[in-house]
């Protein structure tokens, strides 16, 4: 499929249920509290047709495929109804002989915050389940082999007999694939079992932990991926490389050698290098990649952890990818959870890691829906490739969780802005009448109309560089 298609089907197996499942919210909040919903739409007015009536409530297909939408009595789309257009709905309720209606108006303070705040917590519940669902059947993991690095001389690791260069497979007989497993595996003890590989003999040593200050190092920095016709290409550094300083600079950590080569465009630059058990000198030229703004050399780089207990440094080799079941439900609702909160607040400190130059602003930029069905598209065309599902319901769970937190942004017209007025309602000890309130909203929602069309408008004519996500 190409991408035109691809972007379409995006928007309407990711964008428009979303949409739909932020409405359900709402209405089953309305019939939790008793206000009478008088119609749940599929799509945008107008009207299509009547698909079927199910208590007070009319169900609607709509001509415009934009998500959906809840009328409860007395409320339209973005504002409570004035009294005069409330004559509408009670001859509609009066037509329907719908018993004992109740009006958004007719409902308590706390109970239209719950109404107005049911459409996000669906998004945030939605996106939960998913995370569950992923950790529980879809969930790729980077394995490879642990490996010593480097040994530092006085260490614990060095009393046991650790060597550089040995493979890690058991920590305490528990099979180690993964650092954060091996960083797990000894955290907190008194004494530590590795079975290790070394030259293709299985040995087994003790090492016992005890505090190990080593220097003012606080991580390796070790090459994961390198882009090809980068500077790091063509000078010749590997996957796996571990860079040890920059121009006979120790480094102490990821950011330091970020930060080099954003100064040093155009400026050769020495690294040194561990590549296994060798130390190695490579000069390399950082520069502006196409399609960017900041000089690079164009690696991916991730820390190799120090660890100060047993002073050993220790890397991921041979790494591959591979989908693993949850062994229990608790495990994948546990490690969903985690996932589910970390992306949380990867969208909330998003500003900061732009301020500090830990993403790029095309990563930060907002997106519409064209930009968001075209990253849809791009994850559909992975999980298709990889014959696994876990990409695009990963972007659908953090579109999700996104739809959530726009919503309860304090916006007049968006559920935050409406949940506001209710909060000055409960302070004041009484409500702004709803024309007021109403003019209020509708400038609102012309700011966010007018805020729509220039994004769409740039995710028209400055596409999104999908590479970057």
């Amino acid at each position: 499929m190409n991408d035109f298609v691809l972007a379409a089907l995006s928007f309407f197996i990711v964008l428009i249920p979303l949409v739909i499942i932020h409405e359900l919210g709402h209405f089953f909040a309305a019939k939790s509290v008793g206000v009478t919903v008088l119609e749940f739409g599929i799509g945008i007015p107008p009207r299509a047709l009547v698909l079927f009536r199910k208590g007070d409530t009319i169900y609607t297909l709509n001509w415009i495929p934009l998500g959906g939408f809840v009328r409860p009595y007395g409320e339209d789309f973005v504002r409570p109804k004035t009294e005069e257009e409330m004559k509408e709905d009670r001859a509609e309720i009066e037509g329907r002989h719908i018993e004992n209606p109740k009006s958004v108006f007719e409902a308590g303070p706390w109970e239209r915050i719950w109404f107005l705040f049911a459409g996000p917590l669906a998004n945030f519940i939605a996106a939960l389940v998913l995370f569950i669902v992923i950790a529980g059947f879809f969930q790729p993991y980077e394995i490879g082999d642990i490996t010593m690095i480097e040994i530092l001389p006085g260490s614990p690791a060095e009393t046991a007999g650790l060597e550089a260069g040995d493979v890690v497979t058991h920590v305490d007989g528990q099979k180690v694939e993964r650092l954060e497993e091996f960083e797990d595996a000894i955290e907190d003890k008194d004494s530590i079992q590795f079975t290790i590989n070394r030259d293709g003999e299985t040995q087994q040593l003790t090492v016992t932990p005890a505090p190990f200050q080593t220097s003012e190092v606080k991580e390796k920095v070790q090459i994961v991926n390198i882009e090809e016709d980068a500077p790091a290409h063509e000078a010749g550094l590997e996957i796996d490389d571990v860079v040890v300083a920059v121009d006979d600079q120790l480094l102490t950590d990821v950011d330091m050698l970020v930060d080099y080569t954003k100064e040093h465009e155009g400026i050769p630059i020495d690294l040194t290098i561990q590549r296994a058990d060798e130390i190695i000198h490579i000069e390399v030229t950082p520069r502006v990649l196409d399609g960017e703004d900041v000089a690079r050399i164009g690696i991916q780089i991730a820390p190799a952890p120090l660890d100060e207990t047993i002073g050993a440094v220790t890397a991921t080799r041979d790494l591959h990818t591979e989908v693993r079941k949850a062994d229990n439900v608790v495990e994948a609702v546990q490690t969903g959870s985690g996932n589910f909160v970390r992306a949380i607040g990867v969208i909330f400190y998003a500003p900061v890691m732009l301020i500090r130059g830990d993403i790029e602003a095309e990563q930060a930029r907002p997106a519409g829906p064209v930009a968001i069905s075209q990253m849809g598209g791009k994850f559909i065309k992975e999980s298709q490739e990889e014959s696994n599902p876990y990409p695009i319901l990963g972007f659908a769970a953090i579109i999700s969780i996104a739809l959530a937190v726009t919503n309860l942004l304090p916006i007049p017209a968006l559920d935050g802005g409406r949940i506001l007025f209710v909060v000055i309602e409960l302070l004041r000890g009484k409500p702004i009448s709803p024309e007021r309130e109403g003019v209020v909203h509708m400038i609102g929602m012309l700011f966010l109309l007018s805020l729509m069309v220039v994004i769409v408008f740039f995710d028209i004519v400055k596409p999104i560089d999908l590479s970057s996500f």
